[in-house]
Parts: structure tokens; sequence; C-alpha cells
């Protein structure tokens, strides 16, 4: 476990301030959740795979305020840091695999912000054709990434994630990123992209899969 965690049990009532305000250094999650609003219109359901502590939700929810938004995670407590207890705003604990057998074809809208350098390279592919399944026909998944580049910017979000929070993670370029996606949802798929501030490695794909 790296240090991150074990200092975040001690924080207490401080501790979603903190969270905030670390987050923010990489990046802008107001930015984005605009930048997603101003690609899709009013989705009635929204998911987001590996949701986390319910950071991103939380803006959705102000954001789309008529969309029933679900988050998932295996994490021990997804979304325990979201402050809506609104009923159209769940939790999960739930694979995206194990999501897409209950429900598939029922999101309009996905979001899979950050998760992926998280996830064991063979298994990437995987993650992503799950939610395939899970996104509506004519449906949109917004997927970002933190890619590498021989930037200080890069080095410092590395360090970060790899010895504050102590995950082993691993970053694609921007070109390998591209390539699995259109590999999953076919080669026209990115419809746009978009970078999220304060950081050119915040990248941001729409993707638009091709008729199944």
């Amino acid at each position: 476990m790296g240090i991150g965690p074990r200092v975040r049990r001690r924080l207490g009532r401080f501790e979603r301030p903190a969270a905030e305000l670390y987050r923010r250094v990489f990046v802008d999650l107001d930015s984005f959740v605009a930048s997603i609003r101003s690609e899709v219109h009013t989705p009635p359901r929204i998911l987001e795979i590996g949701c986390g502590e319910g950071r991103v939700i939380e803006r959705l929810a102000h954001t789309f305020r008529e969309a029933c938004i679900t988050g998932i995670d295996i994490c021990a407590q997804p979304g325990r840091l979201c402050t809506i207890t609104e009923p159209r705003i769940r939790f999960l604990k739930i694979t995206a695999a194990q999501m897409a057998a209950a429900e598939p074809a029922s999101y309009p809208l996905i979001i899979i912000g950050d998760v992926l350098h998280h996830v064991p390279r063979t298994e990437r592919e995987g993650l992503l054709k799950h939610a395939a399944m899970l996104l509506a026909p004519g449906g949109v998944l917004i997927f970002k990434e933190w890619v590498r580049q021989k930037t200080p910017a890069y080095l410092m979000g590395y360090c970060a994630d790899r010895f504050i929070t102590g995950d082993k993670v691993h970053y694609m370029r921007e070109e390998e990123l591209k390539n699995l996606a259109t590999g999953v949802f076919g080669a026209t798929s990115i419809r746009s992209q978009f970078r999220v501030p304060p950081w050119n490695c915040n990248l941001a794909l729409v993707i638009v899969p091709h008729a199944r």
C-alpha cells in the first residue's frame, strides 16, 4: 500500500477536501464533465465504469439533472465520498462483465475515466468489449486516460499513482490508446477527442461504435 491511502484514513472529515485538492493537481473534473455535456445532449441513463469514490458522478448529477446515473467499481465502497443521495443515483460493487450480463444495451452514455491504466494489459480489451455490450444503440462512450508522454507532467502523474497511491500502473501512448479503441469499436468509431486541463496528458476520446 502506498503512503496516500494510509494518510487519507487519518484525515477524517478533511479527507474529501484533501482528495479534491490532490485530484485537481492532475485533472479538472469540472472541465471534464463540461466537455462531456458539450458532446452529448440529455441521456436518460448514464453509466460510469470505475467510478471510484464518486467524484465524477457527483458532477454528472448536477449537470444531467434528469438522468438516472449508475456508478460501478470493484473497490470496497463505490461512491463513498459522493454527497448526493437522490434515488436516481446508485453505486454498485460489480464488474463490467457482470453488469453487461445484467443490463445489456442499456446506457446511452458510458464514461470510463482514468481506469484503464489500473487494469492489467491482458484485460483491457475485454473491459472495453463489455462496455460496448452495455451501450444502447447509438450510444456514446467517453473514454479518458492519462497518456504517456515525454513531459514533466506525465512523470509527475506516474509517480503520484505509482508511489503515493501504491498502485501498479501502466500508461499507454496516445497512438496505443486509439488503436485499442478502434480495435474494439471500429476503425472510424472515434467521433472526436478533447483534452482536459490542466495537462495535455489528459486525453478523452468520444466513441460512437459501429452498428452491431
